[in-house]
């Protein structure tokens, strides 16, 4: 086997500058071995070379003057550290461009992206398709690094400064999309546009096909050398990064970290995931880092996930200015290296699956956050891999659908058949698949401000003993069903004003819930995932909750005592083991990151075929209290910090 399908990396990634080839390399490697790694990533090619190159098109780091890449590799290999080769060919230096025009990017209107001594390349152009794949040939034929990874992969539109420039328009663009669909370009990004719709997948099909002919070209020169880059085709190591940037519109999503892996992990088995955490606060403030409970909280969560390792700073070590995160990145990088055993190698516990959209909003955003809240266990599944892992959801109690034209009519059959409940959300328009569940779309109602849904039916809604009324916003779908219950009637809005015109609110005629097929499918007709990751208020996250609940029990092989702010993890880890994590996420208020608050009188309790034989904790020497009865374990907790794992041996 591959050696990265151990999935036990811990990547340190320092991007290098120009100036950074003149950098000492042993005092590097020994910043290195500081944080235990046993991979790092550092720059090889495409914007500038980090190596002495015999190609014309590779422009050399001025700065360079002997071999950097070269002398790098073999001391690292000294200490037992990979090397992964990082690209970059979405630009190259400006003087390639008056030469070469066809290489590069054009904007609607005929314009080139400069930015500073650079121009942006298109992946239509030769430099993308055909170049590259030399410069790789050439680094891979003279040094022996373990991996290649290629940055800002694929068609950018933005330049540095985060300025948008449009559809690329250059030759070859539109040569390549009229020969794939025989229409022009569109003009804009309009997700509504059946000729825009061509074009996303057009631009799959190019990026797709230049990766696996990236992976082709590395399987033939060396097998062992691993493909990683944000995308999966043609990749054996499917990068993903959690970072900030200062224009981020709020709320901050917490869960960066732990979404970034379950979104390759239920996905792609036969991948495996690195996380990067990016230090910088921004692109803009690359020299100084987030808050370190922030860091802490995004290294524990990806291997919590599933994913190994992997933190990244702007240059080197030696004139870096903010080492404040460094002692809680070696702490954990540490920790992984000495029980690396017990991850990478998690089986799922899960009776829930979430599906993915392509293109995800606050409506998926919502729903995810909500289940870690109530500490559901759940599995991510991208839609595009929902035909070819249809399988695998049999098993499962319910799937949950942010859209409905996730599930073709035969794919919800399937899966109903075989006993699994569908539960649709954000049904705010028609789809086949409506039809088939029994349910007639009559239109969408798009102004609801002032507008409720009655929590009349208790013995659903059971969060709602003493409220009648929960707020709607936004648009909602009129849906109506013969065949089925009908439930949380909307409340028509009424006048809002001064207090003395405040009334006549009137019972509507549609439901906000559904449930039909038998009680195999629920619907609800407005998003309920993206109010509560908009406002959060706990209302709509206990509609979605109780309604799940109402359509299948047995939804988690664990239950516990622990408040929403405390992130659990629990799946297999080795044959006859399990292992139990807790991430303590108190020390957030929704802008800043603090310590978190110390929690003692947790208890957990889990499915267990039989008595375990041992648990063993693997961050403190306090060892949990616990019982077993009638295949249940119940275990008291020690007090949580900021992070907890137990193992649990059957």
């Amino acid at each position: 086997m591959p050696w990265w399908t151990r999935n036990n990396l811990r990547l340190i990634q320092n991007n290098l500058r120009d100036i950074d080839v003149a950098a000492d390399i042993d005092a590097l490697i020994r910043e290195w071995e500081s944080f235990s790694c046993n991979a790092v990533m550092v720059g090889a090619g495409g914007i500038s070379s980090f190596f002495p190159t015999k190609l014309p098109y590779q422009r050399p780091s001025p700065y360079l003057k002997g071999d950097f890449l070269g002398e790098l590799t073999e001391k690292c290999h000294q200490k037992g550290i990979r090397v992964f080769a990082r690209f970059d060919f979405s630009k190259t230096h400006e003087s390639l461009f008056p030469e070469h025009p066809g290489w590069y990017y054009r904007s609607p209107a005929g314009e080139a992206i400069r930015y500073h001594d650079t121009v942006q390349t298109c992946p239509c152009g030769e430099y993308q398709q055909t170049l590259s794949l030399n410069v790789i040939r050439e680094v891979l034929e003279s040094y022996p690094v373990d991996g290649v990874f290629f940055n800002m992969f694929g068609f950018q539109t933005k330049d540095y400064s985060n300025r948008y420039h449009g559809i690329c328009h250059c030759a070859g663009c539109r040569e390549r999309f009229y020969a794939y669909c025989g229409e022009k370009l569109p003009e804009r990004e309009d997700w509504n546009d059946p000729v825009y719709l061509k074009y996303a997948d057009f631009k799959e099909q190019i990026t797709g096909g230049i990766l696996e002919s990236i992976h082709a070209l590395v399987q033939e020169i060396n097998p062992e050398v691993a493909v990683c880059t944000y995308r999966h085709r043609g990749a054996d190591v499917v990068r993903s990064e959690s970072n900030s940037a200062v224009d981020r519109p709020y709320p901050f999503w917490l869960y960066s970290a732990s979404e970034n892996v379950d979104a390759v992990m239920g996905s792609f088995p036969d991948k495996i995931i690195s996380n990067c955490l990016i230090n910088a606060t921004d692109i803009f403030y690359r020299f100084t880092g987030v808050s370190q409970e922030l860091c802490k909280i995004r290294l524990y969560e990806s291997i919590a996930s599933g994913s190994g390792l992997d933190f990244c700073i702007i240059g080197v070590f030696e004139d870096y200015p903010d080492r404040e995160n460094f002692p809680a990145v070696q702490k954990i990088f540490r920790f992984h290296r000495e029980h690396e055993e017990y991850f990478g190698r998690f089986t799922s516990c899960a009776r829930l699956t979430l599906v993915k959209p392509e293109r995800p909003g606050k409506e998926y955003f919502g729903l995810y956050r909500a289940l870690k809240e109530a500490h559901l266990l759940f599995d991510v599944l991208r839609e595009i891999q929902l035909k070819d892992r249809l399988d695998s959801l049999c098993s499962r109690r319910v799937v949950i659908l942010p859209s409905p034209e996730c599930l073709d009519g035969t794919q919800a059959r399937t899966l109903m058949d075989s006993g699994v409940k569908l539960f649709y959300t954000a049904v705010t328009r028609n789809a086949p698949i409506l039809s088939q569940l029994g349910v007639q779309f009559e239109g969408t109602m798009e102004e609801t401000r002032a507008g409720y849904l009655s929590t009349r039916e208790k013995e659903v809604f059971r969060s709602f003993p003493s409220r009648g009324w929960v707020i709607l916003d936004r648009m909602f779908g009129l849906l109506h069903t013969a065949a089925g219950r009908e439930l949380l009637p909307l409340v028509l809005p009424a006048r809002f004003g001064p207090p003395e015109r405040c009334f006549g609110h009137r019972p509507g005629e549609h439901p906000g819930a559904l449930i039909t097929c038998q009680g195999r499918a629920a619907l609800l007709p407005w998003g309920v995932g993206e109010l509560y990751y908009q406002y959060g208020y706990e209302d709509h996250k206990n509609l979605f909750l109780d309604l799940l609940r109402f359509l299948s029990d047995e939804l988690c092989p664990l239950s516990t005592n622990a408040p929403a702010q405390v992130e659990i993890f629990y799946g297999g880890c080795g044959e006859g083991k399990k292992l139990l994590q807790l991430l303590n996420l108190t020390g957030f208020n929704g802008v800043t990151f603090f310590p978190p608050v110390p929690l003692s009188g947790l208890e957990v309790t889990v499915d267990c075929a039989q008595e375990p034989r041992n648990l063993r904790m693997l961050t403190q020497d306090a060892a949990p209290a616990w019982t077993y009865e009638d295949g249940k374990l119940h275990l008291s907790l020690p007090i949580l910090n900021d992070y907890l794992a137990l193992v649990l041996e059957e």
